[in-house]
């Protein structure tokens, strides 16, 4: 009898591990969803749409960055047209602008601006917030398109 109570504990522990495994997602890094959105500027003679993100939760971003897209393939080694890291605890945000200046948050580079994003170009976004990361592509648009 004791052998045959042993083989169900195994088994009853291998079944646990792999339910574990496949629906719970515990040991999984959490993901950042990111939307686009794109929103007519009120300025007088503006050439671009407005660039808002919005995160699917609050999250207290440690950093974002927006790559250029060369010939629609990722290259992690381009230089980016934004960047900003956290210089110490950013506020919890599910929403921003490209080149919005973000409490907590410094450019990369000390007096970086970001470059205005060239219409018909494809850019990837970055973030993260401690263990939680996030990208999405997007393709900027020109005021008319």
């Amino acid at each position: 009898m004791r052998k045959k109570e042993l083989i169900w504990f195994g088994l009853l522990l291998v079944l646990g591990g792999l339910y574990v495994h496949f629906f719970t997602h515990l040991f999984e890094k959490p993901q950042i969803g990111i939307i686009p959105s794109f929103r007519p500027d009120r300025r007088a003679g503006a050439e671009n749409y407005q660039l808002f993100f919005t995160l699917n939760g609050d999250y207290k971003l440690t950093s974002i960055k927006v790559l250029p897209m060369q010939d629609d393939k990722f290259n992690p080694l381009a230089t980016p047209v934004w960047n900003l890291v956290s210089d110490s605890n950013s506020v919890p945000m599910r929403a921003f602008r490209y080149g919005q200046g973000i409490r907590g948050m410094k450019p990369a580079l000390k007096g970086v601006k970001p470059y205005p994003l060239m219409p018909g170009t494809v850019y990837r976004l970055i973030v993260s917030a401690g263990d939680a990361t996030g990208s999405r592509d997007f393709k900027a648009k020109a005021v008319g398109d």
